[in-house]
């Protein structure tokens, strides 16, 4: 094996290792039912697309949908339930987004309120103050969800439902990503995977360069965001895993050219 083979060997193990880095979240099932077979269907499809899944369950999920329920639709054995769960840290360190497959109404107006007395409330709080990206179904939290006019829910003063999207809002305001259930997988996909992605470049307000060193470090992400830049990069160029962390944490775009 020659110099240059050996270097493409390296580039596609470092490859490998990052993607599966980035391919690992947390999923919080909050008591919620509405679009919780939707929500299922879209966590096998992560699962299809080897995602590493921490699973947790609220206190009322446990009770609603039940662990045994969660373990059996998605083929796995280990599922974290609230009342177990000893540490936050596992749960946000280490993953590259957090999911709520289902959301309450009842989580979604205390995250918006700043209230953490429960271990949804306190890792999104976590989440949220670190910057880590959140996407949630907004099935069960949005009284707009056409589910609520066939079950007879769909009655409330204007008022409190302009009151109730205001929390929405305000949750989209804190980086929330908040979509339908039946597009969860996409949306993680989408929200947490642009760095790998090949795109065309809409952000009048940066400029794309080409980056053509052999090794991408944590201080050339630093400059890039200093100058406002968006990186391309050869299949050639290894990532470092600092810079990798670093450009999501400043918000860079580093686009690999195939």
């Amino acid at each position: 094996m020659d110099s240059e083979e050996v270097i493409q060997a390296i580039v596609a193990e470092v490859w490998r290792r990052l993607q599966k880095r980035v391919k690992k979240a947390t999923a919080f099932f909050t008591g919620g039912a509405y679009g919780f077979q939707e929500a299922i269907e879209q966590m096998k499809n992560l699962l299809k697309e080897e995602w590493e899944l921490n699973i947790l369950l609220s206190n009322s999920a446990e009770y609603v949908l039940t662990p045994r329920l969660i373990k059996e639709e998605l083929g796995l054995s280990n599922v974290h339930v609230e009342h177990e769960v000893k540490s936050l840290k596992p749960y946000y360190e280490g993953v590259s987004t957090l999911i709520f497959p289902t959301l309450t109404l009842n989580t979604a107006v205390k995250i918006s309120l700043g209230v953490a007395d429960n271990l949804a409330t306190n890792l999104a709080s976590h989440a949220i103050m670190k910057g880590l990206p959140i996407i949630a179904a907004r099935d069960g939290c949005d009284l707009r969800n056409p589910i609520r006019e066939e079950l007879g829910l769909h009655k409330a003063p204007p008022a409190y439902v302009d009151q109730i999207e205001g929390h929405l809002h305000a949750l989209e305001d804190y980086g929330f990503k908040l979509i339908e259930a039946k597009n969860l997988s996409q949306a993680v996909r989408d929200h947490t995977l642009t760095i790998f992605r090949k795109e065309k470049v809409t952000d009048r307000f940066k400029e794309a360069r080409d980056f053509k060193k052999k090794v991408l470090t944590r201080s050339d992400i630093i400059e890039a965001k200093q100058k406002s830049l968006i990186l391309n990069v050869s299949s050639a160029t290894i990532i470092s895993p600092l810079a990798l962390e670093t450009a999501q944490e400043l918000g860079i775009k580093v686009i690999r050219n195939e």
